[in-house]
């Protein structure tokens, strides 16, 4: 939970920021690297996920900052995109880590990820709920326990059918396939620089603005040395660095995350199922007739209305695996 003390940057100081140039910023974020490199004797990791923010971050931190011996943690949920595996593990030094249950497990027993985190986690806390309880009015109503209002607590009211859509909803996914993981390798390697921007969410904005980039003082510290950069930052860096990148953002995609993720996916632009129907019509239709997650994007993309309309083809597989795509943990 964000604390509600006072915000360490204003909206003004953060749009400040953005606007400092590049070299500006990488000046900065090493500034932020080597106190947290100091701070912890050195005994310090990357989360490297192979996307283009942590592709930079990486080379912040063993090129620019100079510490080439700084280990980085790839954590192979077993739903990574088989390019993205391969160009991680073109890198030295990179620790994989796997999760204790695959995503089948987790759907069968915690329920779907849907939507975003907020809203998974606020629907399967109403589903999950044993009579009438403070949590469940909270989510229902936005009234909190004190009789005040807010509306962050709330479903929003597109999403409350969700509670009775038929499957179970749960924002555990990523911490079990992810979270866990990286939790344990935290331990074994040290706090972690993490390549996520403020830009990229609310949530992220606002840890931005409580935490700084280095966050010593949070139960899980962890520093994100490019919070304040942009994707036109990171992207600009790549070209002028020269730096690999992962293939796929050159197949079309924009993200490096999980194949079959549904966080979002009910947006009018995002076209990520119909993307993986052209590159991976087998891992496509592994999704759509083993793991049910179309029928589960129907009923969300039925809610969230006309504004958004099917595009994916369906795609029949020359041969249909058995039980999943080689390469893949569920």
């Amino acid at each position: 939970m964000m604390s509600h003390s006072k915000a360490v940057l204003t909206d003004e100081e953060l749009k400040a920021r953005y606007a400092w140039t590049l070299d500006r910023k990488i000046e900065e974020s090493c500034c932020r690297i080597i106190d947290w490199h100091s701070r912890f004797g050195g005994r310090v990791s990357v989360s490297f996920s192979g996307g283009l923010d942590s592709t930079v971050l990486l080379d912040l931190v063993r090129n620019k900052c100079g510490y080439p011996d700084v280990p980085a943690v790839f954590s192979n949920t077993g739903l990574e995109f088989p390019e993205n595996v391969h160009f991680v593990r073109s890198f030295s030094n990179v620790h994989e880590i796997r999760p204790k249950r695959g995503f089948r497990q987790v759907i069968e027993t915690f329920g779907y990820p849907v939507v975003s985190k907020r809203v998974s986690q606020y629907v399967g806390e109403v589903q999950r709920a044993k009579g009438e309880t403070a949590t469940k009015r909270l989510r229902l109503t936005g009234v909190t326990s004190k009789g005040t209002t807010s509306r962050l607590g709330e479903i929003p009211d597109v999403w409350k059918p969700l509670i009775d859509c038929g499957f179970r909803v749960s924002d555990k996914c990523c911490d079990v396939l992810k979270k866990e993981p990286l939790s344990r390798a935290m331990k074994i390697f040290g706090p972690p620089f993490v390549g996520t921007r403020a830009e990229e969410s609310m949530q992220r904005e606002l840890s931005y603005k409580f935490h700084g980039c280095n966050a010593y003082h949070m139960k899980s510290p962890r520093s994100t040395p490019i919070a304040f950069w942009t994707g036109q930052d990171v992207r600009k860096y790549i070209e002028r660095e020269s730096l690999p990148y992962s293939p796929l953002y050159d197949m079309g995609y924009d993200r490096s995350g999980c194949m079959w993720c549904l966080l979002g996916a009910h947006h009018s632009d995002d076209n990520r199922f119909e993307l993986l129907a052209k590159t991976h019509p087998r891992v496509y239709a592994f999704c759509r007739d083993r793991l049910g997650l179309f029928d589960v994007l129907d009923v969300v993309q039925r809610l969230w209305g006309e504004r958004y309309r099917r595009r994916t083809k369906k795609v029949e597989p020359t041969v249909l695996p058995n039980p999943a795509p080689a390469g893949f943990s569920i």
